[in-house]
């Protein structure tokens, strides 16, 4: 049987179908540029053999056999084998009769694998028992020789290589079959020793249960028998007594009825003179009522208005005292802080008189010196540059001065003619006014000492308005502001209830009087911050439900309110006291950042923020979960064994190690914590401006008294001002004040001119002396230069030296003369202040006593009213007690005679009772009369004869009595037997007794076959032996005859390896002209590659397989070891097929037909050529 053709669609690289015909029986080579398809070809033929291992056609899966593993539009690889079977000698079981057989495999990317013989679909393992049938098992394949199958020869051990030889004498198949065998006996050996047991432990055991059972059952029977008897005398003998029951019953009905009828004939007797007594009593009740009652309601009435009058009146006066008792404490502590002020003012003005006079002298020296200093700095300039100081301290030269002297000479004569004309003018008018002056006007002296005590009034006026540290608008200011912050709360708390804050606030009444609402903390979702807001979905979902839970200090609190608090809905509360918290520790949560990155996961605790008493409620809501960046990493976090702990992701996933996981959209509502979080935003900036508005309001309280005590002063002023103003224009409209003015006009006139004519006389002689001595200095002008400039350097260094001088002691005390200064005027304008609040608060408290006075009258007439009326209450109840005697004595009269009915109707009920329990007695014996004729229907049937002698029901053969105990028993007996009876047991026995005896049968039947079984395997192992020695010697034969013919002067051999005379492997030995090697290390890598070629060919020889495939096992050999490897196969090897793939002419020259390869368009093809027409070509060609 050998390869006609082979046809190729989708293999590897052969994209298109190809068709390779003519395949030589003996001798077919394939060559080819690298890359070009050559060993797909062989690799195809692989395909078809059924090869398992991969790695032996160069893939890792049966996807990468298809072209460009289905990526080019090709998704199926299918590889047909067509065999010639002419020779009879090859012909593969079960198809002798077959003149050519083809083998196809396909295989489809992602589907199926299939396998047809002759277009018929079959199974893979048919498909290897066909090759194996003629040597070809591809999954141990012999007869293919890759190009590593050498180096692998070369390395292989001597057990190795004696399995080689085991593998060509056809008994390795043996040696399959043998351990497998092996393995059946060792599995059946331990099925019967299983069965052993079971029928040691359980079968036997079970048999002689079902034994037991059998006799229990037995016994069973008899007692049911007895049980049967035992109950018709018990059941015949309690219907007989429930029979003679009945007629007593009857009798007693009889007896109870009468006396029932004889007491209410006495409940119609009370119960008629019972309403002759309610008749009295309606009529003395009109009586009482006629006479009294709508008096003392009105009294009542006006007593209670009266009460709530006094009570009010008690509330304000008690107000009122506290008040004044506040504005009191107020007024002490303000007089206290005057008093010491004002000390500590005297303290320190003392102080500043005793030091003002220092402090200002050195300040004046100071002064005084730098200006001295300045002006001779001025005049030394001066005379450096050849001038001299003027009177005004100007530099300029003596002839400007002079001029300036005698042009001052000048305007002073001017001025003194001027003014001692005009004053002459003057003094003659002022005599005429004198002399034209009438007597005092009244009225106007009386306006004239009003206008000036009114300007003095509004001075001090002004004076204590600057005193109080206020300024007119700042009440009215301050009150703009209150309403301001006023309606940002309300702005604020509308947007609170926009976001229906209430509904995370625990609504409940306080469970007791002084109940501490401090211990009650609020909602979880609101006793911490969210640091990221990127966490708050994660951590919504992270606290759940508890996140609605309330927290309290304690579990006493937790039960008032829930037990007391009237709570409107279901509510959850944490107490901390009880709480058990945990969290994951740092060195999980270390141990995940390092595993996924610290950016990826996190402690839920760490992303929030919240007071450390609230660290247990956190850790119970948060401390047990990781949140992870997204869903990969929270698995991995999770199901690391390492973690193994709850985590939540950003999007709001959550992945619990149990294996559960959750998510997949956003949770419905929005997210909670953000709402918090701005309700607290605005909950904080409501308290914010709350407290602002708390310190306007002391603000405004302080302020009020001031603006008070300001705008009272205010009003005074202007008053003042006003009449100030009317009183000036009076004044001014009166002829004697316009005279008056006239007068004291001239004077004043008159006054300045004799001034200026004073001052201007002395002028002129300044300025005359002043001129004469410039002439003086002019007339020796350089001795007068040298003179002025020495005087003046020294006047100017004892002017800087001096002003120096006073600068230091100045500087020294100026510091303290501040500070004193500034407590001075501190503490001044705090007594100011103080005693601006104290006559204020004086006024209040004043005003507070009379408000006390009119309330505690007004109280104590509104308590003498109350005094008043109930003392005529007191009075009219009296009257009314008395006519109420009568009317509780019939009361007391009918109240007896309904206790007697009421004692009657109960002894009623009573006999009614007994009446209905008799009945119930009678109904019950009949019930039970009936039950026992329903229940045993032979009751009817034989009831004549209970109790009769000589008959089955004959009670004195068998006490009824004694026969109940012992059915009694005998059913306790019964029950129990019932319990463990097995109803089914003789059944079971006969059925598994038969069983056991069958699986003994078949357990000695299997003993015998392993008998035969390892007596076969014995001879069976003998032959095996026998078969591989004489395989040994065959291959060895061969082995040393192709080496020879390869490599001229060599011998090869196997040699034997034994270990107690058994052989267990054999050894390659190589020798050159009789001198054998040690090793095959000391032979040439061409050699060596020559002996495992030899080694291999020997056993293809020894048992020869129709087909043989090489690739490239010349590779390592040169040219003339090629052409003897050719030569060879055509020598030895005539009745096999070669496949072999070489680039080497020396190989496939000696080829009868040559395939070449050649890659078109991306896909493989072959042509075929016939080797002898190829070289005659070629010698045609040279």
């Amino acid at each position: 049987m050998y390869i006609k053709s082979v046809i190729i669609d989708g293999f590897k690289s052969y994209g298109r179908r190809t068709e390779i015909h003519g395949f030589d029986p003996e001798f077919t080579a394939i060559t080819g540029l690298n890359g070009t398809g050559k060993s797909n070809i062989l690799d195809s033929i692989c395909f078809v053999l059924g090869i398992m291992n991969l790695g032996q056609v160069r893939a890792t899966s049966l996807q990468d056999l298809v072209y460009k593993s289905g990526q080019a539009g090709i998704t199926k690889a299918t590889v047909t084998l067509i065999f010639d079977n002419t020779n009879p000698g090859q012909c593969p079981l079960g198809y002798e009769k077959c003149r050519e057989i083809s083998v196809t495999r396909q295989i489809i990317v992602g589907g199926k694998n299939k396998y047809l013989i002759n277009g018929k679909l079959v199974q893979n393992k048919k498909v290897a028992d066909f090759f194996c049938s003629v040597q070809l098992n591809v999954n141990n394949p012999n007869f293919l020789i890759m190009q590593g199958r050498i180096t692998k020869v070369l390395n292989m051990k001597p057990q190795e290589i004696l399995s080689m030889i085991e593998e060509a004498a056809g008994t390795s198949m043996y040696e399959t079959k043998r351990e497998a065998t092996t393995k059946l006996i060792e599995k059946k050996d331990a099925k019967v020793r299983e069965t052993n047991a079971l029928l040691q432990e359980e079968v036997e055991p079970k048999l002689e249960k079902l034994r037991r059972e059998r006799a229990a059952h037995l016994e069973f029977q008899k007692i049911c028998r007895d049980i049967e008897y035992l109950t018709r005398i018990n059941v015949s003998f309690r219907w007989l007594k429930q029979s003679e029951a009945l007629k007593t019953i009857e009798k007693n009905i009889s007896r109870l009825t009468m006396c029932i009828d004889e007491a209410k004939e006495s409940i119609l007797q009370n119960n008629t003179e019972r309403e002759h007594i309610s008749e009295q009593i309606k009529i003395l009740q009109t009586q009482i009522e006629n006479e009294s009652s709508n008096t003392l309601k009105e009294i009542m009435e006006e007593l209670d208005m009266e009460i709530k009058e006094e009570a009010k009146l008690s509330g304000k006066l008690k107000a009122s005292r506290e008040e004044l008792n506040q504005e009191e404490k107020k007024l002490h502590i303000l007089l206290t802080n005057i008093s010491e002020d004002e000390k500590s003012l005297k303290i320190k003005e003392l102080e500043m008189a005793k030091r003002k006079d220092l402090f200002q002298d050195l300040k004046d020296t100071e002064k005084r010196d730098i200006l001295a200093y300045e002006a001779a700095q001025k005049n030394f300039e001066a005379v450096s540059q050849g001038l001299s100081t003027n009177d005004d301290g100007q530099a300029s030269s003596l002839q400007d001065q002079l001029i300036k002297a005698n042009q001052t000479s000048s305007e002073a004569q001017t001025i003194i003619k001027t003014s001692e004309m005009e004053l002459r003018h003057c003094r003659k008018v002022l005599r005429e006014k004198e002399n034209e002056t009438q007597n005092n006007d009244t009225a106007y002296n009386k306006d004239k000492t009003l206008y000036d005590n009114l300007t003095t009034d509004i001075q001090n006026l002004c004076k204590k308005m600057e005193n109080i540290e206020y300024e007119d608008g700042d009440f009215e200011k301050m009150l703009d502001n209150k309403r301001q912050i006023q309606n940002e709360i309300k702005k604020q708390q509308h947007q609170l209830e926009r976001h229906n804050s209430y509904r995370y606030e625990l609504q409940y009444r306080d469970p007791e009087p002084g109940f501490n609402r401090s211990k009650v903390h609020g909602m979880v979702g609101k006793l911490f911050n969210v640091i990221d807001e990127r966490n708050c979905l994660a951590l919504m979902i992270t606290a759940g439900g508890s996140l609605y839970s309330y927290v309290t200090d304690d579990d006493i609190t937790s039960k008032k309110i829930l037990q007391k608090g009237q709570l409107q809905h279901r509510v959850t509360i944490i107490p901390i006291n009880k709480i058990s918290s945990y969290s994951i520790n740092d060195s999980t949560v270390n141990f995940a950042k390092n595993l996924v990155g610290k950016e990826n996961v996190d402690s839920a605790l760490s992303l929030i923020e919240n007071d450390a008493y609230f660290n247990p409620v956190m850790k119970f809501v948060f401390g047990h979960t990781l949140i992870c960046k997204d869903l990969n990493i929270a698995k991995q976090v999770t199901y690391h064994r390492s973690i193994h702990c709850r985590t939540v992701t950003l999007e709001g996933d959550v992945v619990d190690p149990d294996g559960t996981l959750s998510g997949g959209s956003k949770p419905k509502g929005g997210n909670i914590l953000q709402e918090l979080a701005e309700i607290k935003r605005l909950e904080k900036e409501i308290e914010k401006y709350k407290n602002s508005l708390f310190d306007i309001d002391n603000k405004l309280t302080a302020l009020e008294i001031k603006a008070r005590a300001y705008n009272k002063l205010k009003e005074t002023l202007e008053l003042r001002r006003h009449e100030l103003n009317a009183c000036k224009q009076r004044l001014g409209q009166s002829s004697f004040h316009q005279h008056k003015e006239e007068i004291t006009s001239l004077k004043e006139r008159i006054k300045t001119l004799d001034d200026e004519l004073i001052r201007a006389k002395e002028t002129q002689k300044a300025s005359q002396a002043k001129a004469k001595e410039i002439e003086s200095k002019l007339a020796d002008a350089k001795g007068y230069r040298e003179r002025e400039l020495k005087s003046a350097t020294e006047t100017m260094k004892l002017a800087k030296a001096k002003a120096e001088k006073s600068s230091n002691n100045w500087k020294k005390h100026e510091q303290e003369y501040e500070t004193l200064q500034l407590e001075i005027e501190t503490l001044s304008k705090d007594i100011t202040n103080s005693k601006t609040i104290k006559v204020a608060l004086e006024e209040q408290i004043d005003n507070k006593k009379i408000y006390l006075n009119e309330m505690s009258t007004k109280y104590n007439s509104a308590a003498e009213k109350v005094a008043n009326l109930r003392k005529r209450i007191k009075k009219q109840k009296d009257r009314i007690s008395s006519q109420n005697k009568e009317l509780k004595n019939l009361f007391t009269k009918s109240e007896k005679l309904k206790t007697y009915n009421e004692d009657i109707l109960l002894e009623i009920k009573k006999k009614e009772n007994e009446v209905n329990k008799v009945r119930s007695e009678n109904k019950e014996s009949i019930r039970k009369m009936e039950n026992l004729e329903n229940k045993y229907p032979w009751i009817n049937e034989e009831k004549e004869f209970f109790g009769i002698k000589n008959t089955r029901y004959d009670y004195t053969k068998e006490n009824p009595v004694d026969a109940g105990e012992k059915l009694n028993t005998m059913i306790q007996q019964k029950e129990k037997m019932e319990r463990n009876i097995n109803l089914k047991a003789m059944v079971l026995l006969e059925r598994e007794e038969e069983q056991y005896h069958e699986t003994m049968r078949r357990k000695k039947i299997v003993e015998q076959d392993k008998e035969k079984i390892e007596h076969i395997i014995c001879k069976m192992d003998e032959k095996k032996r026998e078969k591989v020695e004489k395989a040994w010697k065959v291959v060895d034969d061969n082995f040393s005859s192709i080496f020879s013919s390869l490599l001229q002067g060599a011998q090869a051999r196997l040699n034997p390896v034994k270990l107690n005379n058994q052989l267990i492997g054999l050894e390659i030995k190589v020798g050159f002209n009789g001198v054998w090697k040690e090793s095959l290390g000391e032979l040439s890598g061409g050699q060596r590659s020559l002996v495992a070629l030899s080694l291999v060919l020997a056993m293809l020889k020894f048992s020869p397989a129709p087909l043989y495939i090489l690739d490239e096992v010349d590779a390592a050999l040169d040219m003339s070891h090629t052409q003897n490897i050719g030569n060879m196969l055509k020598a030895h090897f005539t009745s096999s097929q070669f496949i072999i793939v070489s680039l080497k002419d020396g190989m496939f020259n000696n080829a009868n037909v040559l395939f070449r390869t050649k890659f078109e368009e991306g896909v493989s093809a072959v042509t075929r050529t016939y080797v002898k027409n190829f070289l005659i070509f070629d010698e045609l060609k040279k």
